[in-house]
């Protein structure tokens, strides 16, 4: 059996404890910057998908390849979709101003996004072509700023917002 009674402790000098937690702190900070920073690409590269795929329906339905009723089932799955990555992108928490910054843009290009999607699927409902047609456009700018928030910057950069 150990008698841990004689057991000394060394003494912790309290400035390099310090700087190693400080150090420890940098390290996590810097991680959790980076995983919001590849969260946030994630996201951006699904919403771009669901978008795109809005797109091709409703291009394939003004050409008459597909029935409504398949245009509107994907367009409403589109729209679930979009909201479900407006929930996860709120979720992330953001660790620079940036991060902050870019969830905002999200969250506005995923509002425009789902109500689009509505839109173009009550134009099939309708049959209206022309307000079909509309809703296309409008997701093809979206589809076009989502892809510039592809370009997010690194962790550690900062720039002034």
């Amino acid at each position: 059996m150990i008698d841990y009674t004689n057991l000394k402790m060394s003494v912790i000098n309290p400035t390099l404890f310090v700087s190693n937690c400080l150090l420890m702190l940098t390290l996590l900070t810097s991680c959790n910057s980076s995983n919001n920073t590849e969260d946030l690409r994630k996201e951006i590269q699904s919403v771009s998908s669901w978008a795109a795929t809005s797109q091709m329906v409703g291009n394939a339905w003004l050409k008459g390849n597909i029935p409504n009723k398949y245009a509107q089932k994907t367009l409403n799955k589109a729209q679930r979709e979009f909201l479900k990555e407006q929930k996860k992108i709120s979720q992330i928490q953001p660790s620079t101003n940036l991060i902050q910054y870019y969830q905002s843009l999200m969250q506005t290009h995923l509002s425009h996004l789902a109500n689009q999607t509505e839109k173009m699927s009550k134009a099939i409902d309708q049959n209206n072509h022309s307000l079909a047609q509309q809703e296309i456009k409008e997701i093809e700018i979206e589809v076009q700023k989502l892809n510039q928030l592809r370009t997010i910057p690194e962790a550690g950069y900062e720039k002034n917002i």
